[in-house]
């Protein structure tokens, strides 16, 4: 009788549990609403389990965690360098969606705002706001301890109160990044390098800060492929992803024709695409400064 009583009390809390955590990830998925100011592509019940997808972090006793070890110490290092430190500050940022933004302005080639690239900044919110919720229910399941905690840690990002006790796998930061990376290398893939290595180094910013370890981002890293390939069914998504490819060219083709005139007034050559000088009429490559400026 004794452990049947147990037992129901159990189940009781329990489900008390689960209903206090439902409620609570209801709260935090209609804040998202006023994060992103949009609806989901795809509906959250209709998204891959990340739980089932990615496998387990290391733990804390297992061999595998010593590369998180000698990643966290080598993010510790990096904060003698302040450049690298301010970088990583910034890349902390994810109130302000233009600011997040502005951090791949110069690997993207374009500065995307709500104004001045509207449909480019409806498709990063709209693809963020069906991907980045995603991220909750794994770190619900692992509760794992960030850096700054175990070791307790100062950050230079000062996001101690805002992430103390919340779960460190996966990264939703990286999560987010490699996301942005990956619709920003489809709308210009001209400019992948650049924008791959960017989308690379915002992930290393949550190491260097002490918010993740160095499988937290990975692991996102790979989270957010799975899901960037799911976007790919959605037909809304491929129509709005059409119109930001066209406002990129749209807009960069502005900024090169710029180029191109303060290249003509300081001495610039013209190439054609196999590298023989041509008029000025001739489509080829401008040459200024040592850069190559496609006209």
């Amino acid at each position: 009788m004794r452990k049947t009583l147990s037992f129901i009390i159990l189940a009781a809390f329990i489900c008390c549990t689960s209903v206090a955590f439902a409620q609570g990830d209801y709260d935090k998925y209609e804040k998202d609403n006023e994060t992103y100011g949009t609806t989901p592509f795809i509906n959250l019940t209709d998204m891959p389990q990340l739980y089932d997808c990615i496998p387990a972090h290391p733990s804390f006793e297992s061999p595998e965690f010593a590369a998180d070890m000698v990643r966290y110490l080598w993010g510790k290092q990096q904060r003698d360098n302040a450049e690298r430190v301010a970088v990583a500050v910034a890349d902390a940022e994810w109130d302000d969606l233009e600011k997040v933004y502005a951090n791949w302005k110069d690997a993207f080639g374009l500065t995307v705002t709500k104004e001045g690239t509207p449909k480019i900044y409806a498709l990063l919110n709209k693809s963020l706001r069906t991907t980045d919720p995603t991220r909750r229910a794994v770190k619900a399941q692992y509760s794992r301890q960030r850096p700054f905690e175990r070791f307790n840690d100062s950050m230079p990002s000062h996001e101690e109160d805002e992430l103390r006790g919340e779960g460190s796998y996966p990264s939703g930061h990286t999560l987010r990044g490699w996301t942005i990376t990956l619709l920003m290398i489809q709308i210009a893939p001209e400019r992948a390098a650049e924008i791959y290595k960017r989308g690379m180094d915002y992930g290393i910013s949550r190491v260097i800060v002490g918010a993740h370890w160095q499988s937290d981002v990975d692991n996102s890293r790979m989270a957010a492929s799975l899901l960037f390939s799911v976007l790919q069914t959605n037909s809304d998504f491929q129509t709005m992803m059409k119109e930001a490819q066209q406002e990129y060219k749209q807009k960069t083709a502005s900024n090169v024709q710029s180029m191109h005139v303060k290249t003509q007034s300081r001495t610039g050559r013209i190439y054609t695409i196999n590298g023989i000088p041509a008029s000025e009429q001739t489509h080829g490559i401008v040459v200024s400064e040592g850069h190559k400026i496609l006209q």
